[in-house]
């Protein structure tokens, strides 16, 4: 579970930052805090479930395995970019914001583009990145809800913005466990193509669990976003936005535990 959750609050904490590029400055310092605040404890507690569970050595069964050592490096490289771009944002340093904020994002990047097996890197690395972008753009949208009640005058094409982007991951992200489902079976995924086809098997059950909770659920939910973010009913948006979150949330956990626990990319 150290590896779920590691690549779990990774991806998150990294989805969550992507988004800050954008958020229009007016929607103020307290909402770039907030979500570098977030990001920045995911990525405390995932690199300490690393660090307690493999040390800094790592081993075989080490996120990277054998370069393991690099994702962690490439780990807390993102972490310390990404307090500085908090503090940055605290002082208002505002020429050091974009740079501090790319170089933890790269910093991330790299650290998830290590962390996929060589056989299956490209496979993994689309997987990783559609997940990434679909968290960050539901977690986001739904903290900027409710700054509509504290910043009276945030124009409604920031939500606009953010609810676009989560159509498009979620969209994205639908093409990519498609495709690992049914597409061409790629090296090494033959047996937990079998598990997916296995309804009640152990791992079968949470395949389907994943897709109903992470892609039926949310697609669901598109439409009546969409309208009341066009009504400019921020708080009905940020109501189905709430349930968007814990479904997207509940569905990418799960397919970090398929992932790890029977080698499907999900």
């Amino acid at each position: 579970m150290t590896t779920v959750f590691f690549l779990y609050l990774g991806h998150f904490a990294l989805g969550l930052l992507a988004t800050l590029f954008l958020v229009p400055e007016r929607a103020g310092v307290k909402y770039f805090k907030l979500c570098s605040a977030i990001a920045a404890s995911m990525m405390t507690a995932a690199v300490y479930l690393a660090l307690r569970r493999y040390g800094l050595a790592g081993g075989a069964s080490a996120p990277g395995g054998s370069l393991y050592s690099i994702v962690l490096a490439a780990a807390v490289a993102s972490l310390l970019f990404c307090i500085l771009y908090n503090r940055a944002a605290h002082f208002s340093w505002r020429q050091l914001l974009a740079p501090l904020l790319a170089a933890s994002i790269a910093a991330g990047l790299a650290c998830v583009v290590l962390s996929t097996p060589a056989d299956r890197r490209l496979l993994v690395a689309a997987t990783d990145v559609t997940s990434i972008l679909l968290l960050g753009a539901a977690a986001a949208a739904m903290i900027l809800g409710h700054f509509y009640l504290v910043v009276l005058d945030l124009p409604i094409v920031a939500l606009r913005r953010l609810t676009i982007l989560l159509i498009v991951a979620l969209a994205l992200r639908a093409a990519v466990v498609t495709f690992a489902l049914l597409g061409p079976v790629a090296a090494g995924l033959e047996d937990a193509r079998q598990v997916a086809l296995g309804l009640w098997s152990p791992d079968g059950v949470f395949v389907w669990m994943r897709v109903l909770f992470g892609i039926a659920g949310p697609a669901s939910l598109l439409w009546f976003v969409w309208k009341t973010v066009e009504i400019r009913s921020t708080q009905s948006a940020t109501g189905i936005l709430y349930v968007q979150l814990f479904l997207v949330m509940s569905g990418e956990l799960l397919a970090k535990y398929l992932r790890v626990a029977a080698g499907l990319p999900l």
